[in-house]
């Protein structure tokens, strides 16, 4: 099973996220939007960052919680320019997730090596569970 396809959609980009276990989704998730942000080509050279995140989901609806753990991500992206490349979810259930996230810094001059992604939309996304796991589409606005 693949973790992850990207799928076309009109102006916008998106994946096709599986996982065996929610935890793994997850995780796919964001190799996967990681994967589009740096083409394919994963994090160019620059000082490795270690963060530890905590994110809460008010709703308990698990596709809340996972458009809030990448908007986290693309966030921390956008504003400390890290390009993450290791996802580690230490604990999930419907209320929240903890996990750990690795990646490099980049800086100015290699940030036109990037795509753009402005936000994670909720557009037709819904986790789905079948014999084999999990999966979802998940539509990026770029």
């Amino acid at each position: 099973m693949k973790p992850y396809e990207i799928i076309d959609h009109t102006a916008d980009i998106g994946i096709k996220a599986r996982g065996v276990t929610l935890i793994e989704l997850f995780e796919n998730s964001a190799k996967g939007m990681f994967h589009i942000i740096s083409c394919g080509k994963g994090p160019l050279k620059g000082e490795r960052v270690t963060k530890k995140l905590e994110i809460k989901n008010t709703t308990d609806v698990l596709e809340d919680l996972l458009v809030n753990w990448l908007s986290e991500l693309l966030y921390i992206f956008s504003k400390e320019k890290i390009c993450i490349d290791s996802f580690r979810i230490l604990g999930l259930n419907n209320s929240g997730l903890t996990a750990e996230i690795e990646g490099s810094t980049i800086d100015l001059y290699q940030s036109s090596s990037y795509t753009e992604i402005k936000a994670v939309t909720f557009h037709n996304l819904k986790i789905e569970e079948a014999v084999e796991g999990f999966s979802c589409a998940i539509i990026f606005d770029v």
